[in-house]
């Protein structure tokens, strides 16, 4: 069996922004987008000087794609874990017929 997963890397970018209310925070913090990462959160963490401020949270957009196989799903998915390093997540698994 031979299956198919797409990783990315679990670093994040966290960033403070303020600004006077919830939707100019949300602006303020998509425009500051580092390159190749996506906004994966904005918490409010309260009003500083009449300001909303806030914490953004961002992960990379890039991904790659590993293959492994084996006997069958337990062994390949094994196999698939070996390869991914600790510093990446799995978003998704796939088998494919071979």
């Amino acid at each position: 069996m031979k299956l198919i997963a797409t990783v990315r890397d679990r670093a994040t970018i966290t960033t403070e922004a303020s600004a006077p209310d919830v939707a100019a925070l949300r602006a303020a913090v998509l425009a500051s987008t580092p390159p190749g990462h996506a906004l994966a959160g904005l918490h409010g963490g309260g009003r500083v000087n009449g300001d909303l401020v806030g914490t953004a949270v961002f992960r990379p957009t890039a991904t790659r794609t590993i293959e492994a196989e084996g006997r069958d799903y337990p062994s390949a998915r094994k196999a698939l874990e070996a390869l991914v390093p600790e510093e990446q997540v799995v978003l998704s698994v796939h088998a494919v017929d071979q």
